[in-house]
């Protein structure tokens, strides 16, 4: 896996509020581990929600990378918890609860000396209709939320669980994801008004803007590569010209 981790690590997950909708167990362990080795790195506290025997993997492949699972746990850099503790009160997901609690983790690991939170959580179950605008709407307020804060979320969809037009609304949240370990700017981000909102015409509006931003960053890129080209001729046709004039007064 040690090739994976550092291919993915091409600054593993640049946004702070990353996307995981994997479709292998594999592919998911391979993200999880460059995320939580970069965050380790960087000197951030690391929470792992989800299960036990997927914590005691993680610490495995950790020890592949040269990274002491149990000396990172003892100093508190590497942490642990269930869906059920981080998610639910009283059985139930509370959105506002959840957004708290991360405040309050962010905040404790700047205390203790760490320089943020990473922290990478998993939807383990299809929720209802009610709870899955729940989880769409807390996923919005991460982006306004934390915009300030030094917090990296790593938020993992299976997509043998989670229906394609959900994984649409994971990608309308997520500024940022990975796809088949690759790390990706998403262009299909909204801001939180915009993936909160049923308005199709304020959708397309926003589509159609995308497409001409896109299309301008493209042609930005083509002038500065031809810009660069045109430059190179040209210095590489002045060397020449002193370099033949070099032979010259030397021949003289």
């Amino acid at each position: 896996m040690s090739s994976s981790v550092h291919a993915a690590s091409d600054s593993a997950h640049r946004g702070r509020h990353v996307c995981l909708p994997f479709e292998t167990e594999s592919e998911k362990e391979e993200a999880v581990l460059s995320f939580i080795h970069e965050g380790l790195a960087h000197g951030r506290r690391c929470l792992f929600v989800g299960t036990r025997a997927e914590y005691e993997q993680l610490g495995l492949h950790l020890e592949e990378e040269g990274i002491c699972s149990l000396r990172a746990e003892s100093r508190g850099a590497l942490t642990f918890s269930t869906p059920e503790e981080e998610y639910l009160v009283n059985g139930v997901f509370d959105p506002n609860a959840v957004l708290a609690r991360i405040d309050r983790y962010v905040r404790e690991a700047l205390a203790d000396g760490f320089t943020g939170l990473c922290a990478t959580g998993q939807l383990m179950n299809v929720p209802s209709d009610g709870v899955w605008r729940e989880i769409v709407w807390y996923e919005a307020q991460i982006n306004e939320n934390f915009a300030r804060l030094p917090f990296t979320g790593l938020c993992r969809y299976p997509r043998t669980v989670v229906p394609a037009n959900r994984v649409q609304d994971v990608l309308r949240t997520h500024p940022v994801a990975v796809v088949r370990g690759e790390t990706c700017e998403n262009p299909f981000y909204e801001r939180p008004a915009l993936a909160l909102s049923d308005d199709s015409r304020a959708r397309l509006d926003w589509q159609l803007r995308q497409l001409r931003v896109h299309n301008k960053a493209q042609r930005h890129l083509q002038d500065k590569t031809t810009s660069a080209v045109t430059a190179a001729v040209e210095l590489a046709t002045e060397l020449e010209t002193l370099r033949s004039s070099i032979r010259e007064s030397s021949s003289t």
